[in-house]
């Protein structure tokens, strides 16, 4: 992965010709998620999926001496070599090399091809395989690819095609919330395809321009191209217009040439950036040079991965067992806890007015007494006359 600096050369020239021209129109693509949120140099793609790796490993080792103290008749063994950042790159990359056959069989668009490989290769920005396997992220990714640019289809149907019966729908959605957490639920992309298109639109309307049959092959190869820079992580570095340039540039360069000083004479365009599109070149021919990943060493890749889990993932195992018995407590003390606001809510509803008073004794007023006390001097003076008599 070339073009080290390239972006933050690039943002220091916006910046600079902004300032120039406040009244120069913003391209839609630097108010983009993908431009503010998606882009880092080489150095910071290899750090983040070295650190990634490492947690994955480090979380793997410590979750095997646990099951060796819980279970000392483990069969884990830690002698197992664990994927490489470079092996877990292979993986990856065969996994989006899948993505196209599958939308070419329910024939999506290029557009939802173009996007599932940006999700799958933004989840893997922070994750790693071990955590999660690229089969599953690659299916889901493209599910959700399907919905985010409006093709879509049941989970159900897209389940029963691409698995044959042997993928479930609940498996595909099982994970399509985290992938839209890692993706910050920010589904908009901006693939390079599109870039291309605009150009060869462009280059119609040039005076000196190429024949249209010459203009519809060069066109061809660069749609090519771009599929093959999917592979890599050029979106991830440079803007969709840099990697099409850079395609461009692969299959006639001196047609480029003349589009790119007709651009600066009719239009006043800027100079592309030539490390850039020199560094989406050299991404391209790296990956081309490779000849592509067999699938016997995936498969050996694979297996190694299924090896190496962490035992609280793997049935049977006691880490397996105990994180069992904590999940059944923590839903213990969930449900209890619930009913115990529900006994709580239902006390306050009945009462509502505070608990019942107690009877109270009937008071006397000052008429009262008076009148008691006459009846009492009536009954006093009958008895005197009784007696007198």
């Amino acid at each position: 992965m070339n073009g080290d600096g390239v972006i933050e050369e690039n943002v220091a020239q916006q910046e600079t010709h902004d300032t120039q021209n406040t009244h120069t129109p913003q391209a839609i693509y630097h108010d983009s998620s993908q431009y503010r949120h998606w882009r880092f140099s080489a150095e910071e793609l290899h750090e983040k999926r070295a650190a990634a790796n490492g947690k994955a490993v480090a979380v793997t080792r410590a979750g095997w001496d646990e099951e060796k103290e819980l279970n000392p008749e483990s069969s884990l063994s830690t002698s197992i070599t664990p994927p490489s950042v470079q092996e877990e790159d292979d993986l990856i990359v065969y996994y989006l090399s899948q993505i196209r056959p599958i939308c070419n069989l329910f024939q999506f668009p290029e557009n939802v091809e173009a996007t599932a490989m940006t999700y799958m290769k933004r989840v893997y920005l922070a994750n790693s395989v071990v955590d999660l396997h690229p089969k599953r992220v690659m299916l889901t990714s493209l599910f959700l690819a399907t919905k985010t640019v409006n093709t879509p289809i049941s989970a159900a149907d897209f389940a029963k095609y691409v698995g044959k019966g042997k993928i479930s729908a609940e498996s595909i959605l099982d994970i399509e919330f985290l992938i839209s957490q890692n993706l910050r639920f920010e589904f908009a992309t901006h693939p390079a395809h599109r870039a291309a298109w605009g150009i060869y639109l462009d280059m119609q309307t040039m005076a000196s321009r190429q024949s249209q049959q010459v203009l519809d092959g060069v066109y061809a190869e660069v749609r090519q191209l771009i599929r093959v820079s999917r592979l890599t992580y050029a979106e991830l570095i440079y803007s969709p217009s840099q990697i099409a340039l850079g395609c461009f540039s692969m299959v006639n360069k001196g047609l480029l040439d003349e589009y790119v000083g007709w651009k600066k004479t009719e239009f006043g365009a800027e100079e592309p950036n030539a490390n850039a599109v020199e560094g989406v070149v050299n991404l391209i021919n790296i990956h081309k040079s490779r000849g592509g990943l067999k699938k016997e060493a995936v498969q050996d890749i694979d297996k190694r991965l299924k090896l190496w889990q962490d035992p609280s993932k793997v049935e049977g195992t006691a880490m397996y067992k105990k994180k069992q018995e904590q999940a059944e407590q923590e839903d213990y003390e969930k449900r209890a806890k619930r009913q115990l606001e529900v006994e709580r809510s239902n006390y306050d509803g009945e009462s509502v007015f505070g608990e019942a008073l107690p009877a109270l004794k009937r008071s006397r007023t000052n008429e009262g007494v008076e009148e008691e006390q006459e009846q009492e001097q009536e009954q006093n003076g009958s008895q005197q006359v009784k007696q007198e008599i």
